[in-house]
């Protein structure tokens, strides 16, 4: 087996996954709906589970992918790392991070709230510049949906855990929650803070 089959076999896994995620998604919607609060609660529980082994897994991947990438080169030499910069090897999709304020910016222009695809179509106008050509890749086990749209589903599951997107939403609604609205407002704060540059130049 090469190793870019090995890459592969990686990223069926999470698809995989990704497809397990979604369908435990829509049991706990339809828990929730009927009442089944207790039912519900174990669903999400087996969903934040799955996130967990997801992230494993693409870390894995991350690293599996970064050692061919460097012996691609020669002998390994042993440098001082920049332990704030984080790389990843090409061909790997834009981290979930990278999500989280146009997903915020998004819900607001949209008053607070929005459907999975009002927020999707107006987070790739925020995102495509820095999307790659793995973001833009269709998934095997879902051709008709894109990867970068995944990690958003994946983001927004993550921003509901972190309390700034509604957990009690109706599924396929997005809603922004004070935590939200607070994590986007210092955001705001931070673009607008004067910087060194600016005192330099007045």
């Amino acid at each position: 087996m090469r190793e870019k089959d090995v890459t592969e076999r990686f990223d069926n896994l999470i698809d995989e996954m990704e497809t397990i995620f979604e369908n435990l998604n829509e049991d706990g919607a339809r828990f929730l709906k009927k009442g089944e609060y207790e039912k519900a609660k174990a669903v999400m529980g087996r969903v934040r589970e799955i996130k967990k082994i997801r992230d494993e897994a693409e870390n894995l991947q991350i690293k599996w992918e970064g050692v061919f990438r460097e012996t691609s080169r020669g002998p390994l030499k042993r440098k001082r790392r920049d332990k704030k910069k984080k790389t990843y090897p090409r061909g790997i999709k834009t981290p979930e991070k990278d999500f989280v304020i146009p997903i915020l910016e998004t819900i607001e222009e949209l008053g607070g709230a929005g459907s999975v695809k009002e927020v999707l179509q107006k987070v790739f106008e925020k995102m495509k510049d820095r999307l790659n050509d793995y973001d833009l890749k269709a998934i095997p086990s879902h051709p008709d949906r894109f990867r970068w749209e995944s990690t958003a589903m994946w983001c927004r599951q993550s921003m509901v855990d972190d309390g700034f997107l509604s957990s009690e939403a109706k599924r396929g609604l997005w809603i922004l929650t004070e935590k939200g609205k607070d994590r986007l407002e210092q955001e705001k704060k931070k673009r607008e803070a004067p910087s060194l540059f600016d005192e330099k130049k007045k």
